[in-house]
């Protein structure tokens, strides 16, 4: 029990809480919060608010807006961050207990990714090795059939089902030539016209982490 538990807490999404305000302490709304180095933003409500998953301690924020030109905050390690804005520019940074405890209330349906990718750092949060299972257990849609990696809801035209699996652009023969460890992102594109014929099954389109 013990175990399973401690496997759980593990694996489990770790709440980001955040507020962007002006120096009266008042909510600044549609900040952008981005996360230097990934895909993975958030946009504040109106009181200011914005929620993510899985910040690692040395990351950085982005913050900006009409106003706010690209300013960089250091995570430094906490859990939560209030930040006061002046003059386009970020004056001070603390952690907050109250937005900490807030848990996942700001995270829901802030966190934003483009449509269909997955982040590597996620993938490899299930405890899988392989990255076939890991994408299977973590992506809607996405099945295997017959021995193929069969993306629901497109239809093929060719004697096989199997989805185009690109790495960095090239095409690989099957998701085992690649290691969990080295992914940065994964995308699942249905309509993937684009592509031409190779293309008309769907296509996995997988980055790998730069050293």
């Amino acid at each position: 029990m013990f175990v399973a538990t401690t496997a759980f807490a593990q694996s489990a999404d770790v709440p980001f809480n955040g507020v962007v305000v002006d120096k009266q302490g008042v909510g600044i709304a549609r900040v952008k919060v981005s996360v230097e180095g990934s895909i993975k933003y958030a946009i504040t409500d109106k009181q200011g608010r914005f929620g993510l998953t899985n910040i690692a301690e040395g990351a950085k924020f982005i913050i900006s807006q009409k106003g706010i030109d690209n300013v960089t905050v250091d995570v430094a390690g906490y859990r939560s961050l209030k930040i006061v804005v002046d003059a386009g520019k970020v004056v001070e940074v603390q952690d907050s207990k109250e937005l900490e405890d807030a848990g996942f209330r700001f995270v829901k349906r802030r966190e934003i990714l483009p449509s269909g990718v997955v982040l590597g750092e996620d993938l490899r949060r299930t405890h899988q090795t392989d990255l076939e299972q890991a994408l299977l257990a973590r992506v809607p849609g996405l099945t295997k059939m017959n021995g193929e990696i069969v993306i629901r809801g497109v239809g093929s035209v060719n004697s096989s089902s199997q989805a185009l699996i690109l790495v960095d652009g090239s095409e690989v023969s099957s998701l085992s030539a690649v290691s969990i460890q080295e992914v940065e992102t994964v995308e699942v594109i249905k309509s993937a016209s684009s592509y031409g014929v190779r293309g008309a099954n769907g296509v996995i389109s997988i980055k790998l982490r730069t050293r």
